[in-house]
């Protein structure tokens, strides 16, 4: 049987891994499933230090999320002793993220998904070739269909930046940076981006938001 300590561990570490890929739901699950051995109290000595490091640093990722935001505006905040306090929200938020992902049929959101990468392709492709019209059209049509893609919009920027087309990325560069689970690269992209369409007094305010933000 595994040591309790080391199950935790493993909980968090695939709460890491489904944030990466902003699978909200079950990076919460995995962070809900540590907290419960935590409060069990069958995480102690060194690893209790160790795992309460690494939950403070998965809820500060995960609060900037969207989802979280929407329903926690000052975030979920991990204090020891309040443990219970920080269970008992991420379970509201669990139970809310699923009903809104069960709200979308498996099959619709096959078809939207499909759809979209489509979109993105065709869009790509476009934009390769200097047909900067079609590309718009085609980004159009995808983001019309974004639910919670969110890396989309900074993924569409950087191809626009490989294409020399700044003004382009902006667009949808601008978007990334309210939607994107890294904010700090969307934000960092931006600026650049910004800064390559001569806007030198837009891309310092970029600058001096990204300089506040590591304050």
């Amino acid at each position: 049987m595994k040591d309790d300590s080391k199950v935790a561990k493993e909980h968090l570490a695939r709460a890491k891994a489904y944030f990466q890929r902003h699978d909200i739901l079950r990076a919460t699950a995995s962070v809900i499933a540590t907290l419960r051995l935590v409060l069990a109290g069958k995480v102690t000595g060194i690893d209790r230090i160790t795992v309460d490091t690494a939950l403070k640093e998965v809820l500060h990722n995960m609060n900037r999320v969207t989802e979280v935001e929407k329903m926690f505006p000052r975030g979920i905040q991990y204090v020891k002793g309040h443990e219970k306090l920080v269970h008992d929200s991420l379970v509201k938020l669990f139970l809310e993220l699923k009903k809104a992902q069960d709200s979308e049929s498996y099959t619709q959101q096959l078809t939207r998904k499909l759809t979209l990468d489509k979109a993105l392709s065709r869009g790509r492709r476009y934009l390769a070739g200097g047909s900067l019209n079609d590309a718009t059209e085609a980004f159009e049509e995808a983001k019309s269909l974004y639910v919670d893609e969110h890396s989309m919009f900074r993924m569409i920027g950087e191809w626009c930046m490989e294409c020399k087309q700044p003004k382009m990325a902006v667009r949808y560069l601008k978007k990334a940076v309210s939607v994107d689970p890294d904010k700090q690269k969307a934000k960092r992209m931006l600026f650049k981006a910004v800064d390559a369409t001569g806007d030198k007094v837009g891309a310092a305010k970029i600058k001096a938001q990204l300089q506040a933000d590591l304050s």
